[in-house]
C-alpha cells in the first residue's frame, strides 16, 4: 500500500444525492482544519443516479454492491467505502483528526449512526404515490427482466433488489415516516442542548461544539441534512436555531464548493444536472 500522503482516491456522487453533499462536504471542510494531511489527490467521478447508472454492471459488480452513491475508490484502500458515514470517518481518522476530536468522539459516532440510520427519502419527499406509500418500486425490477444478464450481474441485482426492498422500498411507509420524523426531531433537539453546552447557541455561524472545537464530521453532515430538510418542505422538523445556522452556512465559501448556489434538490427548471459542470469537481 502507498502511505497516506500519496492517497489518491475518487468519489463516485451524484451532485443532488443527499449522501454526497455529506461526503464532499466533508472532504470541502477537512483542508480548513487544524492538522489537516490532506491526500496527494481526490478526484470527483459523475454517477448520474437518476439514469440508473448507479445500477450498471460495472458499478455493482466493481464499485458499490448496494448501488448507491456515494462511494470512494483508492489506492490505499484494500476495498472501496460504499457510503457517506464509512468515508467521512475514514477521511477524518487518516486526513482531518480534528474533525473527529478525541472529547467529542462517542457523541459525534452515537448521532452520525442514528442519523445514517433513517431513511432519506422519509424525510426528503413530503407527497409520495399511493402506490409509493405501499411500496417504493425500484428499476431493478425491470432491468431484472432482460434475457441476456450475465450470471454475476443478475446476481449483483438480485442481491441489489433485495437491499432496496429492505431499506428504501419501505421508506414511504406511514409507520415509517413517523418514525423518521421523529427521530429526527429528537436528534435535532439533542444536537441544539450539545450547541448549548459550547457556547455555540450565542452565535449562529458557530460549530456544534464551539469556536474551541471547530468544525466536526457531525458538522459536515449536519448541514446538508438540515438543509434538505428545508429545501423538502420539512422546515419544521428542525428547531429555529439550527435553520438559523444552516441560513449562514449556506453562504459560506465551503458550502458554495459543494452546491455552488443551488439548493439541494433538483427540480426540472434547473436543467440537466450532467450540464452542471461547476459540480462535477472538488
Amino acid at each position: 500500500m502507498s502511505e497516506l500522503s500519496n492517497a489518491e482516491y475518487t468519489l463516485y456522487s451524484f451532485p443532488f444525492s443527499l449522501y454526497s453533499m455529506m461526503a464532499r462536504h466533508t472532504i470541502q471542510l477537512g483542508p480548513t482544519t487544524p492538522g489537516a494531511m490532506p491526500p496527494n489527490k481526490i478526484s470527483l467521478g459523475f454517477i448520474n443516479h437518476r439514469k440508473n447508472e448507479t445500477l450498471g454492471e460495472d458499478y455493482l459488480l466493481r464499485v458499490n454492491p448496494k448501488g448507491q452513491v456515494p462511494t470512494m475508490t483508492g489506492n490505499v484502500l484494500e476495498q472501496p467505502l460504499t457510503d457517506s458515514l464509512s468515508i467521512s470517518l475514514y477521511l477524518a481518522e487518516k486526513h482531518y483528526p480534528a474533525m473527529l476530536p478525541a472529547d467529542h468522539e462517542a457523541v459525534i459516532r452515537n448521532l452520525l449512526n442514528r442519523i445514517h440510520a433513517i431513511y432519506g427519502l422519509s424525510f426528503s419527499h413530503k407527497n409520495p404515490t399511493a402506490e409509493m406509500r405501499l411500496h417504493n418500486p425500484s428499476p431493478v425490477e425491470d432491468i431484472l427482466k432482460a434475457t441476456d444478464l450475465s450470471p454475476e450481474y443478475r446476481l449483483a441485482l438480485e442481491a441489489k433488489l433485495s437491499f432496496h426492498n429492505k431499506n428504501n422500498g419501505v421508506a414511504f411507509q406511514p409507520a415509517v415516516v413517523a418514525k423518521a420524523r421523529t427521530d429526527l426531531q429528537t436528534i435535532f433537539a439533542e444536537i441544539t442542548e450539545h450547541r448549548r453546552r459550547g457556547g455555540a447557541s450565542d452565535n449562529e455561524a458557530e460549530w456544534t461544539f464551539g469556536a474551541q472545537v471547530g468544525p466536526t464530521v457531525l458538522d459536515s453532515h449536519l448541514l446538508p441534512l438540515v438543509l434538505r430538510c428545508i429545501d423538502a418542505d420539512n422546515a419544521e422538523l428542525v428547531p429555529q436555531e439550527l435553520r438559523e445556522w444552516a441560513g449562514v452556512k449556506a453562504k459560506s465559501p465551503v458550502w458554495q464548493g459543494v452546491m455552488h448556489g443551488r439548493p439541494t434538490t433538483w427540480d426540472p427548471s434547473m436543467g440537466p444536472v450532467a450540464d452542471m459542470h461547476e459540480m462535477m469537481s472538488l
